[in-house]
């Protein structure tokens, strides 16, 4: 006699529906389709970590070069050395044999100066021979403002036509004669090359009232500050 057949039960077809179901959802999640459509995703975050790292990298050390942000000025004379070039307005005297030497014996800074014109000086406390300057220091290990000086006091760093700068300034001053410096060395730059700016003024009280008038300082910064944003690194040539 054959094995009597179970009941029909309506509880046990749903349960197997429902174990159907579940496992259709299970091989569906892990279908390959899902798994392409994640691969983008990887790749995206792949490439952003790549191009976070390469900036990161590459603010590790100034530029192999640099440029003006934008052209010399009508009239402008630009002057070419080794590793840099830079503009000046018409009237400044250039001194290729320009040597520094104010650090004291076997000290010298050597490079190129530009004296400023003698009609900015003319009838002020200004003296003639005050000057910007291109300078090098071959020693330097790492290039920073402060061994340009004697008496240096540090400034905050500034960038320029993407290469940053540390900045120092002296002020000295002895027998109605006021002597201020301020230093700008391109870090990263071997041998180290700055920027100097050399004023000279003497002391208006020892004058008559009336003989001279006080140099316009700002003015002549702004001129200073014109000819050194004009500066063109190029440490291949």
């Amino acid at each position: 006699m054959g094995r009597p057949s179970k009941p029909y039960n309506r509880r046990d077809r749903l349960e197997r529906w429902a174990f159907i179901a579940i496992a259709v959802l299970a091989l569906d999640a892990c279908s390959p389709k899902d798994q392409q459509a994640a691969a983008p995703s990887d790749a995206a975050s792949a490439a952003s970590s790549v191009s976070s790292s390469s900036a990161a990298g590459s603010s590790a050390g100034p530029p192999a070069s640099s440029a003006p942000a934008s052209p010399d000025p009508a009239g402008w004379t630009r002057y070419k050395s080794t590793g840099f070039s830079i503009a000046t307005p018409p009237g400044w005297t250039v001194d290729t044999g320009y040597d520094y030497q104010e650090l004291g014996p076997g000290q010298d800074i050597h490079g190129v100066s530009f004296t400023i014109p003698a009609s900015l000086a003319k009838g002020t406390n200004l003296s003639s021979n005050s000057y910007i300057s291109v300078e090098t220091l071959p020693s330097l290990k790492t290039c920073t403002a402060s061994p340009f000086l004697s008496g240096a006091e540090a400034k905050p760093s500034v960038t320029q036509n993407g290469v940053t700068f540390s900045v120092a300034e002296a002020t000295q001053g002895a027998a109605g004669n006021f002597y201020d410096e301020t230093v700008y060395a391109a870090k990263g730059t071997s041998p180290c090359i700055a920027v100097r700016y050399f004023i000279h003024s003497t002391n208006i009280g020892n004058y008559d009232p009336g003989t001279i008038k006080a140099f316009d300082g700002a003015a002549l910064l702004a001129q200073f500050d014109a000819i050194r944003k004009t500066l063109v690194l190029d440490p291949a040539k």
